[in-house]
């Protein structure tokens, strides 16, 4: 999963201002209730269906990210948003399909990154401090290597509102 909606949502929140640092690279973006879409279709799939999956919620360029985050964030926030685009040179660049997912798994994705973004605002609140150590992997990481943390509840990273949010879905 690319985080780059995430990233750019708490940028454009917390300073104003969406930065793109290369806007003509692709990106496959996952929605998190996408993604447990997918894995119960898999677990639910027939023994005779195996193999490697892409799943996503579409192939988009950071470019187009960055604008759809600038403009959902102005409309849900009022404020104004600025974009600044680098040219910073990324060998990341790659789209997938989703096919075989949609042929042999019965996946399809529901969610936008307009979904994401609506998302990412309504729960703000329980967000709390953007720049708290437990909202970043790596620091949580380095915190365990160097004997200072016991890992957090939800080690993975996700937000118990989000699994909570899956489970009604019946995920």
């Amino acid at each position: 999963m690319d985080l780059i909606v995430n990233t750019m949502f708490k940028s454009a929140m917390t300073q104003r201002v969406v930065t793109v640092n290369n806007a003509s690279i692709w990106r496959p973006i996952l929605d998190i209730r996408d993604a447990g879409m997918a894995y119960l279709r898999a677990i639910q799939a027939d023994y005779s269906i195996n193999g490697v999956y892409n799943i996503a919620s579409g192939n988009f360029t950071v470019g187009h990210v960055g604008d759809m985050v600038k403009h959902r964030v102005e409309k849900l926030t009022g404020e104004k948003i600025a974009i600044q685009i680098k040219q910073i040179q990324d060998f990341r660049n790659y789209k997938v399909t989703i096919e075989k997912a949609k042929t042999y798994l019965g996946f399809q994705p529901q969610y936008s990154i307009e979904d994401i973004i609506e998302d990412l605002y309504a729960h703000v609140e329980v967000y709390g401090d953007y720049n708290d150590d437990s909202l970043y992997n790596i620091r949580v990481f380095r915190k365990l290597v160097a004997g200072q943390a016991t890992p957090p509840a939800d080690a993975l990273g996700f937000k118990l509102h989000s699994a909570d949010r899956l489970s009604r879905q019946g995920v």
